[in-house]
């Protein structure tokens, strides 16, 4: 093993035959290619960036990441795999990465670990793929969900090592003319599930199609990965010509797909087709897998014509595929993101006392809010006031309550500010006020104009003071009509 690795790298390092005018694209290419300089725990890396003609920040475009060749660079990457015009198409950014010159190999190779036989730049790789990934999410607004790695040669081994190492950050991979090595074959478990499109030449020296001592067979690559992404068992099968064969395995359960391209008699090069079919395929999934399976249907009481009956106690709840009502809430209840709220489910409470309600959503676990809307003719719509509202009472969940009168109908809207979505309880609450009713103030037993005309005769004075404020004002007036008889 310590004789063959060495030969295979050598033998696809220097792609030099590419020109200048190649390596640098098109004038108006070149314009929006810019070499990066970035610090990465104390060494000075580099990195190739495309933005697509007309870049605006505000459009949050996924990024198409690039790994060159063994002993290449990161221009050599331009070379082999050029996806700047169809990024100005399709909208994204491509990153030519570039790797830590290598003093076993005497190269800029990729970093590995063959189970004990190392070139001790693994670390340094992975640490630089995830800083670049930071960099251009922070400087040009790059979608994070969405990061896309290929590579070609011994760029693409590293590629496989970043679909078992780096599957949090790394949606999808596109390797060309490499399979895994055999100890990342053996000890990928740890990784999560992640989309691959995999284009190898049945006369690869490089990753041998049947696999050898330093790589498994292609039928056993295809089997692993179909099994740990949960992907459909039998493959798509069409020739596109050729020689080539491509086989999809869809996404299933799973939500994460499979592709390998097969190149009968080709070799150690990067087809034509490579850029299309990569960018075809990655372009489908996020970090959380394809961008349209299995979409959760929304809750039965997604809007408030569904809202469901509720009482008093606890109620378990998930907001999982709720949409948004397009009703906004208060801007005095907007202590997080503004008024907007999204994702939002609906509840309809019939007050069973007259008092004082509470409703909560205390330990929810995403960032919760409450809008309780009283309408007599029924939901609320558009531009109506809020009854009551809470939002980042306990936490980043919300408490909400007001006065109510035994009968009334209100309205329970808990939703988001920013759009997340998660479970929780809902837990009401109606507090009666205790006889004798503090509102009846002349003490006949009920609560009527006659108590209504004291209390203004006590206006500002402490002599009709029901909520023990120090003072009599709207804030008890409103307790007395909530009492009235």
């Amino acid at each position: 093993m310590r004789k063959q690795i060495p030969n295979v790298f050598r033998s696809n390092i220097l792609l030099v035959a590419a020109s200048l005018m190649v390596m640098l694209g098109t004038a108006r290419e070149a314009v929006a290619q810019t070499s990066i300089s970035l610090n990465v725990d104390g060494l000075n890396r580099r990195y190739l960036l495309y933005l697509p003609s007309g870049f605006d920040p505000s459009e949050n475009l996924p990024v198409m990441m690039w790994f060159h060749g063994g002993g290449g660079n990161a221009n050599d990457g331009v070379f082999e795999a050029d996806f700047r015009s169809l990024a100005n198409s399709e909208r994204f950014i491509v990153v030519y990465t570039e790797a830590w010159p290598d003093q076993i190999e005497n190269c800029r190779c990729w970093g590995y670990d063959l189970g004990g036989e190392t070139n001790g730049n693994l670390e340094i790789d992975l640490a630089y793929t995830s800083a670049v990934i930071d960099d251009v999410v922070a400087d040009h607004n790059a979608d994070r969900s969405r990061i896309y790695a290929g590579g070609y040669s011994m760029g693409a081994s590293f590629v496989w090592d970043l679909a078992c190492m780096k599957s949090d950050e790394i949606a999808a991979i596109g390797p060309v003319a490499a399979s895994m090595y055999r100890y990342t074959y053996e000890n990928c478990e740890a990784g999560l599930p992640t989309a691959v499109c995999h284009i190898l030449g049945t006369n690869d020296f490089y990753a041998p199609y049947n696999g050898a001592s330093w790589v498994p067979s292609v039928a056993d690559q295809n089997a692993f990965w179909v099994e740990k992404n949960g992907s459909d068992p039998d493959p798509e099968t069409v020739n596109q010509g050729g020689g080539v064969t491509r086989y999809t395995w869809g996404p299933g359960e799973g939500c994460h797909g499979y592709q390998h391209f097969r190149r009968q008699g080709g070799g150690h090069d990067v087809p034509n087709f490579a850029v299309s079919a990569i960018w075809d395929f990655a372009s489908q999934y996020d970090i959380d897998g394809f961008l349209e399976c299995n979409p959760v249907e929304p809750p039965a009481n997604d809007d408030c014509g569904g809202a469901i009956d509720v009482g008093e106690g606890v109620i378990a709840f998930t907001t999982e595929g709720a949409t948004d009502s397009g009703i906004a809430s208060s801007l005095s209840c907007s202590t997080s993101s503004g008024p907007d709220v999204g994702a939002d489910i609906w509840y309809r409470f019939v007050a069973p006392c007259t008092g004082t309600f509470e409703i909560s959503t205390c330990g929810a676990d995403f960032d919760s809010r409450i809008d309780v809307f009283f309408n007599p003719k029924g939901c609320p719509s558009p531009g109506q006031s809020i009854y009551a509202c809470g939002d980042y009472e306990c936490g980043d969940d919300a408490v909400a309550s007001s006065l109510v009168v035994e009968g009334q109908t209100l309205y329970v809207r808990v939703g988001s500010s920013d759009g997340s979505t998660g479970s929780g309880e809902l837990v009401i609450d109606c507090e009666g006020f205790e006889p004798p009713n503090p509102a009846d103030l002349n003490g006949d037993g009920i609560v009527d104009a006659a108590d209504l005309g004291l209390m203004i005769v006590a206006w500002g004075t402490p002599n009709a003071d029901l909520n023990d404020d120090g003072t009599t004002n709207s804030a008890d007036l409103g307790l007395l009509i909530a009492a009235w008889s």
